[in-house]
């Protein structure tokens, strides 16, 4: 039984070695290799050196393992900085207290904080495992940088670059020239995705001039500023006035007007009421006139035909001397007659005319007396 016993051990103690000799194996022979979601990887062989396909994201088993080789790289956007902090930010690598320093178009110093967003080129990735394999950043990114920065900085005066529209450009143009696809860096397997100047930094003395320089522009601009607002206030007050004038110009002008044409009403109803005055007093004359002749012809006529009568009764004494007698009589009727006669004469009619057609008229009524029978 105990004979069993040591023989199950010795089994077990084989088992045991001869499982970790396996897995020794295991691990000697064949080589585990997991690319994750943010990297790439270049395999190299002892054989066959680099191969011309780069890895992507997945685990990879070789054997034996000891034949192969994989470098993985990140392929993630990165940060690089270049700026006078004393440690680097965990997101961000770069030289610690690494302003970079230039001269401006006319010699004064700029003093360049940086912030670059980048990613390796996955196209490029082999060349760039063969060319530079490691430290990208300093490699590559750093020195096309700097040249970058100080070919545009060194073109413009400082107090342009320092800040407003200046700065602007000064960064689109180095960001432009970063992120070309046909620029250097582009060409040597780093993509620029942005560009940054966090700040520029001058000279002390400089810097005091330049700020002096722009407080006297801003209290120039503030002067203007209020000298064209006391031109508008004075012009609004002056176009207040004017319209003021206007107005009251044309109320008097209107006033006039109104004034006018009262007057000229006034004086047309004056004429009219004149003239209606006027032709009252020639209608009243008129019909006076024509009711004084209608009376005087109705006289005339009762005369005639009392005369009328006399004649024929008088006729009747158609003998010697009756024609003086039968004169006296008609002469004597027609002036009782007319002895009524008032007022108005007919126009072109006086006394001595109607005396006149009174003789004439005896005269015409004795006539047919000298032809009686007799006679």
């Amino acid at each position: 039984m105990q004979m069993q016993m040591s023989k199950i051990r010795i089994l077990a103690v084989i088992g045991a070695f001869a499982a970790v000799v396996l897995i020794a194996l295991f691990f000697v022979f064949f080589e585990v290799v997991k690319v994750d979601g943010n990297e790439m990887a270049v395999l190299e062989t002892w054989g066959g050196g680099v191969q011309d396909e780069p890895l992507t994201a997945k685990t990879y088993l070789y054997f034996p393992g000891f034949l192969y080789t994989v470098y993985k790289y990140d392929i993630s956007s990165q940060v690089y900085v270049m700026n006078d902090k004393p440690s680097r930010e965990e997101f961000a690598a770069g030289r610690e207290r690494d302003t970079y320093t230039v001269q401006s178009k006319e010699g004064q110093d700029l003093t360049f904080s940086l912030n670059v967003r980048w990613r390796l080129d996955p196209e490029r990735l082999i060349h760039m495992h063969k060319t530079v394999r490691q430290d990208f950043e300093e490699k590559i990114l750093r020195p096309v940088l700097l040249r970058e920065v100080k070919d545009a900085a060194t073109v413009m005066e400082a107090i342009r670059a320092y800040s407003g529209e200046g700065l602007v450009a000064l960064q689109s143009a180095i960001e432009h020239r970063l992120t070309d696809q046909e620029g250097e860096i582009r060409r040597q397997g780093i993509i620029v995705e942005n560009f940054v100047i966090e700040k520029i930094a001058l000279d002390n003395e400089y810097s005091a001039q330049i700020k002096a320089r722009q407080v006297a522009v801003q209290q120039e601009l503030r002067a203007k500023q209020e000298t064209l607002a006391a031109l508008e206030e004075a012009n609004k007050a002056e176009a207040e006035a004017q319209a003021d004038f206007k107005r009251a110009l044309v109320e008097a002008q209107r006033d006039k007007e109104v004034g006018v044409l009262e007057a000229q009403k006034k004086a047309e109803q004056q004429v009219l009421a004149a003239e209606a005055d006027k032709k009252k007093q020639v209608l009243s004359a008129e019909a006076e006139m024509e009711s004084g002749t209608l009376r005087a012809q109705a006289i005339l006529a009762i005369g005639n035909a009392e005369a009328e009568a006399k004649k024929v009764q008088l006729q009747a004494y158609a003998v010697d001397g009756a024609d003086n007698f039968v004169k006296i009589e008609i002469a004597s009727a027609i002036a009782r007659a007319n002895s009524g006669i008032q007022g108005y004469i007919p126009e072109n009619m006086t006394i001595n005319v109607l005396t006149d057609r009174i003789m004439s008229a005896i005269d015409s009524i004795m006539k047919p007396a000298g032809e009686l029978p007799g006679r």
